[in-house]
């Protein structure tokens, strides 16, 4: 007899109904916003969870704002222009203000921040506790208890809006398995000192941080940042304070944030970027190339 034909594969499943993948959806998204939201409770952010979901898009905003070629890192003459342009003879600017509060933007000014290659400046530190210390004891200590050859030294300001909101988690992500030491400095937009203009609340932080005035008031805006910078990388962070004397933020031209690595064995810089707060994109790229060529 003829053989039996096979028989007929079943039908297919029905798709799942819309009302299950928006519950789905819904869900999911739930779920992420109650995480971020329990890894990021002692935020200094005034709306953490917002804030981090908006990150991707401050991100993209401020590849926008670069001094010469975004691709690059920017270079001192560079930012220089960039930012007399933005503030000489503009009304609603205080040129006068911002010549004394960003020195190191000038077109008059003739940059002294150690290059590749030249001996690490050392200078007086603090610990969050208040013990006395020194950048290099630190870098040391750091880089022997990694067993590791170079330290990335990282200089912080939380008052900088684009320090807070991606440039300090991004280039702490950028050291790509280099321990990293951060550095809290002078504050770069201290409250009645050199305000911000309006930022929307994902912006925000929840306190008003103004000029420090003691060792103290450094070390709780460094515990803000120190907070900020262990939620978004899931870990604990090394961070120590410039003296109130900012020894460290004049020898490495530090206004508002920059990125400097630094080799254990001889102190000398290895790695640095161009002045902040611009080319964020290709300071994190620059860095994280190096890291990976020490590494491999």
């Amino acid at each position: 007899p003829p053989p039996s034909p096979p028989p007929s594969p079943p039908p297919p499943s029905p798709p799942p109904p819309s009302s299950m993948i928006r519950a789905l959806v819904v869900g999911a998204g739930a779920a992420a916003v109650l995480y971020i939201y329990i890894n990021e409770r002692e935020s200094p952010m005034k709306l953490p969870v917002m804030s981090t979901i908006m990150t991707p898009m401050f991100r993209r905003m401020m590849a926008f704002t670069a001094g010469g070629d975004p691709a690059k890192d920017c270079t001192q003459p560079e930012v220089a222009e960039m930012e007399e342009k933005a503030w000489k003879d503009v009304e609603g600017k205080d040129w006068r203000l911002y010549q004394k509060m960003r020195p190191y933007n000038l077109k008059s000014f003739t940059s002294k921040a150690p290059a590749n290659g030249s001996v690490a400046p050392d200078g007086p530190a603090l610990t969050l506790a208040g013990k006395p210390t020194s950048l290099l004891a630190e870098v040391k200590a750091l880089g022997a208890a990694n067993g590791a050859a170079h330290v990335a030294v990282l200089f912080d300001s939380l008052t900088c809006p684009i320090w807070r909101t991606f440039a300090g988690v991004d280039l702490t992500n950028a050291a790509y398995g280099l321990p990293v030491l951060h550095v809290y400095v002078l504050e770069a937009h201290a409250v009645g000192e050199f305000d911000t203009p309006p930022l929307p609340p994902p912006v925000q932080i929840k306190e008003e941080i103004k000029v420090h005035s003691s060792e103290e008031e450094r070390a709780h805006a460094a515990g803000l940042a120190k907070a900020l910078l262990e939620a978004k990388v899931g870990g604990e962070v090394a961070m120590i304070l410039d003296s109130m004397s900012n020894e460290l933020e004049r020898a490495y031209e530090a206004r508002p944030f920059r990125a400097y690595v630094i080799e254990v064995a001889t102190s000398k810089v290895a790695f640095a970027s161009g002045p902040g707060p611009f080319n964020v994109n290709a300071k994190v790229a620059g860095l994280k190339a190096f890291a990976k060529s020490v590494l491999s």
